[in-house]
C-alpha cells in the first residue's frame, strides 16, 4: 500500500502523524470504504513504520487510534541508545516455517469483548489485563530488564487468547492437529525455554522472541533510527 501511496518513496515531505493516518486509511479502504472487511488493520504496524525508533502507543475509549505516542529515537541521548542497544541484544524474530494462518482467516471470529453473555466485569478484566501487559512491556524495556519485558510478552499471548481466541489458535474449532502444531511451535519459544515470546501479529506471522542467550533460527534486530517523514524530536507526542 505505502508503495501505491507514494511511488516507491519515503513521504518525506509529509509529518510522521500525517503519514501513518494516510497509509492507515488506505490500508482500511476495504473495511471502512467498501465494507468488503470485517475488520479494520491495526494501527500499530503503520505508526511502527512512520515513527523511528521504540514507540509506546496508549489508545483510550476503544478508539482505534492512539491519542499519545511515546517516542525514543534519539542515538545522541546516551539513556535512549543504551536502550536501544539492549534492545537489539535480546530481542529475536522467528520465521514461523509454516502458513499458519488458515484461507478465509478472521481473528475477530470470537470476540468476548461484543459477546452480550460476557458479563461487563469480565470484559473489564479482559482488557485490564492486555493493558497491563503493555504497561509492563514498556517498563521492561526503559529498564531494560529482559524478564520483565519477556514476561510481558506472553502475558500479551495470554491476553489476546482470553480476549479473541482466534488470535492465538487460528484453528480454534476447527483443524485439532495444525492448530497443535503452531501452539507446540510457539511453546519451544516461550518461558520458561526463553523469556518469553509473542506473535506480530493475529494468527502468527512470525515470533518476537526475548532472551539473553542465542536463539534457534532467530533473527537480531537493528533499531532504525533515521526519520523517514519530516524529524522530530523524540518525546510523547499528541497524535489525534
Amino acid at each position: 500500500v505505502a508503495i501505491r501511496l507514494w511511488n516507491g518513496k519515503f513521504p518525506s515531505h509529509l509529518e510522521a502523524l500525517d503519514a501513518a493516518k494516510l497509509l492507515w486509511g488506505a490500508e482500511n479502504f476495504d473495511c471502512y470504504g467498501s465494507e468488503k472487511r470485517h475488520y479494520s488493520a491495526g494501527s500499530q504496524d503503520h505508526c511502527g513504520l512512520m515513527y523511528p525508533g521504540v514507540n509506546k502507543l496508549c489508545y483510550k475509549g476503544g478508539c482505534h487510534w492512539p491519542h499519545k505516542i511515546v517516542n525514543m529515537s534519539d542515538p545522541n541521548d546516551s539513556k535512549q541508545a543504551a536502550i536501544f542497544k539492549w534492545l537489539e541484544s535480546v530481542l529475536y524474530i522467528v520465521d514461523i516455517p509454516f502458513v499458519s494462518r488458515p484461507k478465509g482467516y478472521n481473528s475477530q471470529k470470537i470476540n468476548h469483548l461484543k459477546d452480550a453473555k460476557v458479563p461487563e466485569a469480565q470484559k473489564v478484566k479482559l482488557v485490564k489485563a492486555l493493558g497491563d501487559a503493555s504497561e509492563e512491556a514498556w517498563k521492561g524495556i526503559c529498564e531494560m530488564d529482559a524478564d520483565k519485558l519477556g514476561g510481558a510478552l506472553s502475558n500479551t499471548m495470554k491476553a489476546w487468547k482470553a480476549m479473541l481466541p482466534y488470535t492465538v489458535d487460528p484453528y480454534t474449532n476447527g483443524d485439532a492437529e495444525k492448530s497443535k502444531k503452531l501452539l507446540d511451535f510457539w511453546k519451544k519459544y516461550d518461558y520458561p525455554n526463553t523469556k518469553g515470546c509473542l506473535f506480530s501479529g493475529a494468527g502468527g506471522g512470525f515470533l518476537m522472541v526475548v532472551s539473553d542467550k542465542p536463539v534457534e533460527g532467530g533473527i537480531k534486530i537493528t533499531i532504525n533510527t533515521d526519520h523517514f517523514c519530516k524529524p522530530f524530536k523524540s518525546g510523547e507526542i499528541d497524535s489525534m
